[in-house]
């Protein structure tokens, strides 16, 4: 059978109960919704309430959603919402980051044991997602927990966290945020260490709400292929002045460099009004801009990064039965099927385990 083909009324029928959080009827123990996706940066199942609860690994399996980059914020007891969005709210005691993602963690390690929900730590964990079985790579949306130590990478691997996010909402001793102020530069030499850390152990290394200067040093700091996770590509990119939704955005010059060192670009869903400009307003518009990224950057460099449940009030994408409706609306495009399953999963897929391969010759 074409690995394109879905069967939509089983799919449909199975989606409804996932959305739900219902158990779906037996037939869906296996996955059925191909192509297979991934999603570099979602926060699914962590923060929002469900009357009926939510069986995660049986959503994903429903979907197709084979790999999902969990992102676990640090920050947030120290952010709060302003009229310019996100901004510090005040500053952590020492230690506080640390114990507070400590905690973090362990919850979310206690859904994924309810959930029977396996994570991805090897090479073999992310072939085992490019063959139709559901696996969670640990995220962290900023790198504020190490507390300015690189050393404390180690612990996060040994935790099982092999997707690391430098830089979110608060003032960070690695390096700058397209948010406020610069003062570093773009990454600071501590930055650069925790850089060095993640090559060595095999994690990849997100780039997201840096500035543009701060991906440079990245790319400078390691021959390792990183990610941009989430935001979107703007005519000429934003600074630290304009609305927050500007301010995140890459420029096209920021996003090839991204490209040119083998890594990926994902697109969020936030939603923004009455900004002609801003080209992502539900799913169908969300796969156009799929496939301008793919003009503009190459599709082998083009990714999923919903920032689900992370992406603000009436985000375009709610779960993941609305990331399988984009992916529908691509596969009427014209990409080849080739390129399809590199924005699908495979570049993401290639991304993790080059990082994770790596870690050996270090």
């Amino acid at each position: 059978m074409n690995p394109f083909d879905i069967t939509r009324r089983r799919f449909a029928l199975g989606a409804a109960a996932a959305v739900a959080g219902l158990q779906a009827p037996s037939v869906w123990a296996q996955p059925v919704a191909k192509p297979y996706l991934a999603d570099m940066h979602s926060h699914y199942g962590m923060f929002l309430p469900r009357l009926f609860g939510l069986d995660l690994a049986r959503h994903m399996a429903d979907t197709g959603t084979m790999l999902l980059a969990w992102s676990a914020t640090d920050d947030h007891r120290w952010i709060a919402m302003t009229p310019t969005g996100w901004q510090q709210s005040r500053q952590p005691a020492p230690g506080e980051l640390w114990a507070a993602f400590q905690q973090r963690l362990a919850g979310y390690e206690d859904k994924l044991k309810g959930w029977n929900l396996a994570k991805a730590l090897t090479a073999a964990d992310v072939d085992a997602a490019l063959a139709g079985s559901p696996r969670v790579l640990l995220a962290t949306e900023g790198a504020n927990f190490l507390e300015g130590r690189p050393e404390r990478v180690a612990q996060a691997h040994a935790w099982g966290v092999r997707h690391l996010q430098l830089i979110h909402f608060i003032q960070s001793p690695l390096g700058d945020r397209q948010t406020a102020e610069p003062v570093h530069g773009g990454l600071a030499p501590l930055g650069a260490k925790v850089v060095a850390e993640c090559r060595r152990l095999g994690i990849v290394v997100d780039m997201a709400h840096g500035t543009s200067a701060l991906v440079d040093g990245v790319l400078e700091a390691s021959d390792a292929i990183p990610v941009w996770s989430h935001s979107w590509v703007s005519a000429q990119g934003g600074g630290w002045t304009d609305p927050s939704y500007i301010a995140r955005s890459l420029s096209p010059a920021t996003a090839r460099k991204i490209a040119a060192r083998g890594g990926a670009v994902g697109l969020w869903t936030v939603r923004v009004n009455r900004d002609p400009a801003y080209p992502v307003h539900n799913a169908t518009t969300y796969a156009d801009e799929i496939v301008r990224m793919c003009e503009l950057i190459g599709p082998d460099h083009v990714a999923f990064g919903t920032d689900m449940e992370g992406a603000g009030p009436g985000a375009i994408l709610s779960n993941y039965v609305d990331l399988r409706d984009v992916a529908d609306k691509l596969m009427q495009r014209g990409l080849s099927e080739a390129d399809l399953q590199n924005v699908f999963i495979g570049n993401y897929a290639r991304i993790v385990k080059a990082a994770m391969n790596g870690a050996a010759t270090t």
